[in-house]
């Protein structure tokens, strides 16, 4: 163009691209999976032709294809400003345009089911019954079922469908004997109504959130209690009757154009904490989700106390969003995180990101609602930010993987824009990021105290969802530092199906989940990294013994992909012997996301119980299973009320104690 200067095209080129992302990135969404294709976005503004994985490889991917809502978890914080939310009706303007030539073929669901939880008449008693099985089944044939899948599989059409009722029942039927140290609570978040009105959301990540306690008695009782975690988020929704607000990968049905560009001025105020529980200064209990604020409750009553107020500056020129989940020192008692900032810079006229990693202090408040006070760690300026789901710790560093996944603005634009012009919107968490394995992923190790990186290793690329642990240790010739990290690895980001697909029982080639465990051994002396595998082993949702938190390990436990069907297990990591459940029915058990519970007093690495929520697929019935995590034998069931339905949930934890 004759009188326009090339550095001031593209400066107006990066101010572009910022205003998209904050009307489609932030606004659209905040979403915890959307940070993908950081470069694709300059790529895309100046006319370059754009990488994008081919359907080969999305379809080779196929493994936990529901994990996307674990793929990142991530809160966001509001502090948002009109500046914000004009830059984001500009953006959704943008992506308007080149939606209007790139239209997707799939279409929105319309699925009628019941929108408010209903509550049992208070003489009506909830019974616990046991499950009858005519013959026990504990292997799996691959020979059966289509394509190897076992003949009975996953039934993700049941297993999706939204809660129906909130209890509270005393007096569980309790099968085998409790070991008489476990006294405690046993909590899961997890996303549980999926519709409202004729509305389904697009994704699982974006249904509202229900509580759940095990609360494990010391005389052997034992008593449940789900309760719908109470945000503005599903009360918009419920008043409305429709989906009324945004969420990660779905947005409000609003009827015409009008209503729509309004709506891209409302920034969102992001309630949801669906996936993960933790505790602020080991009392106050968190439940974070993709896309969402911190949200606080009380553990006695389960009610909603509302978003943590934090009480810092560490939101200052943009939100923080894709936290990851948070990780709790079991020394010290700090809890630290990291997330993802994306500040408009003025001075380049563009984005900014940068991570963010953060601590809490064990000596916060314990008060709930109290102010908090965040721990700056340290800021990592970067090109392309992709979601960290887990993070480690060892006695020195925050252990850090950075992927290649960054955020996808065509794919993002192009889903905002549809809505924009005719309502539908159909992007999900495969459309938010593009995987790029031409770049490496990198291992940050950054100094707790002093925030200083002591060294960026490059690795082949890789995709993961949870380290398992990392340690510090001398070794090799010359007695160098070493930091060892274990990690379940993929080779690609798995796919996933979107709701409406599973939920419709169309899942036949799904091909189970899990990936690879490595070993990662970062020399601090040489600046070498290598790796050892552990092939074909199948595992995820991987938990160690707390104890061993930081410092070398033997053991972890986990599900695995057992030719279509998921076991609970036992992995030794020096020996790669796997003990499975053998009592699990695999031709009806369901178990999934594992918590350890360490036996008090002991030093035996394997010294405690494994406890999971297991699903009797085919009455819907549950039960929660405790095993004797030395030996993988099953201690005691603990079944919860008949016919009350528990959709597929997140992450949990084991909180000590008795709650009055």
């Amino acid at each position: 163009m004759a009188g326009v200067d090339a550095s001031d095209t593209e400066k107006a080129s990066r101010w572009n691209k910022a205003a998209c992302l904050a009307g489609l990135g932030f606004a659209a969404a905040v979403v915890p999976e959307a940070c993908r294709g950081y470069d694709q976005a300059f790529t895309s503004a100046t006319g370059k032709a754009s990488q994008q994985a081919t359907e080969s490889q999305v379809h080779q991917a196929a493994r936990f294809q529901l994990r996307g809502a674990s793929t990142s978890a991530a809160a966001a914080s509001p502090g948002t400003s009109g500046a914000w939310a004009a830059a984001a009706a500009c953006g959704a303007l943008a992506g308007a345009a080149a939606a209007a030539g790139k239209r997707r073929t799939c279409s929105s669901i319309r699925c009628a089911l019941p929108e408010r939880a209903e509550q049992r008449e208070p003489g009506l008693a909830a019974r616990s019954t046991a499950v009858a099985t005519e013959q026990l089944v504990t292997s799996v044939d691959p020979s059966k079922g289509p394509r190897g899948t076992y003949q009975v599989g996953i039934d993700f059409a049941n297993w999706l469908q939204s809660a129906k009722e909130e209890l509270e029942v005393d007096g569980l039927r309790v099968e085998g004997k409790i070991p008489p140290w476990l006294i405690g609570n046993l909590v899961h978040a997890g996303p549980a109504k999926f519709e409202f009105g004729d509305d389904e959301f697009v994704d699982w990540v974006d249904g509202q959130a229900m509580l759940y306690r095990l609360q494990i008695r010391g005389d052997g009782k034992c008593q449940y209690k789900n309760k719908w975690l109470d945000t503005w988020n599903h009360r918009m929704h419920r008043e409305a009757g429709r989906i009324a607000v945004r969420e990660t990968c779905s947005r409000p049905s609003l009827q015409s154009f009008w209503e729509r560009f309004q709506y891209m001025f409302n920034p969102p105020n992001n309630e949801n904490g669906n996936l993960h529980i933790s505790q602020i200064a080991g009392h106050r209990c968190v439940s974070m989700s993709v896309g969402s604020a911190c949200l606080e409750f009380n553990l006695e009553d389960m009610k909603t106390l509302g978003k943590v107020p934090f009480d810092d500056e560490l939101v200052e020129g943009g939100p923080l969003i894709f936290h990851a989940e948070p990780h709790l020192d079991k020394d010290t008692g700090e809890w630290i995180t990291c997330a993802i900032q994306l500040r408009i810079s003025m001075e380049d006229m563009g984005l900014k990101p940068e991570y963010v990693v953060f601590a809490v202090a064990p000596d916060t408040s314990k008060v709930p609602g109290a102010p908090v006070k965040r721990r700056l760690i340290q800021r990592i300026s970067t090109e392309y930010p992709s979601p960290v789901h887990t993070i480690a710790l060892t006695k020195k560093y925050v252990v850090m993987i950075q992927i290649p996944y960054p955020l996808n603005w065509e794919g993002m634009l192009n889903a905002e824009g549809r809505w924009l012009m005719d309502g539908v919107y159909e992007g999900n968490l495969n459309d938010y990021n593009t995987w790029q394995p031409e770049r490496p992923t990198l291992i940050r190790l950054i100094d707790r105290e002093t925030g200083e990186e002591a060294k960026v290793f490059e690795t082949d690329p890789f995709f993961f969802f949870h380290i398992i642990n990392s340690f510090e240790e001398k070794g090799g010739a010359n007695d160098d530092d070493l930091v060892h990290l274990d990690v379940v690895c993929y080779n690609q980001p798995p796919v996933g199906f979107p709701l409406r697909q599973a939920r419709s029982g169309d899942v036949e080639d799904w091909r189970g989940g899990g990936g690879e465990v490595r070993r990662f051994t970062m020399n601090l002396t040489t600046g070498e990294c290598s790796c050892a595998g552990w092939p074909d082993n199948c595992f995820d949702e991987p938990k160690i013994n707390p104890k061993v938190d930081g410092v070398r390990h033997r053991f972890s436990w986990g599900v695995i992909d057992d030719n279509g069907m998921l076991r609970l297990t036992k992995q030794d990591h020096d020996t790669h012997e796997v003990v499975k459940w053998m009592g699990q029915d695999v031709s009806r058990e369901l178990p999934w996301q594992p918590v350890f519970v360490p036996e008090p007093y002991s030093d035996r690495e394997d010294a405690g119980c494994l406890l999971s929520f297991v699903r009797d697929q085919p009455t819907g019935n549950n039960f929660c299973v405790i095993l004797d995590a030395s030996n993988m034998e099953e201690r005691a069931r603990v079944h919860f009320p008949e016919n009350h339905h528990i959709p597929l949930h997140g992450h949990g934890t084991f909180i000590h104690g008795r709650v009055d």
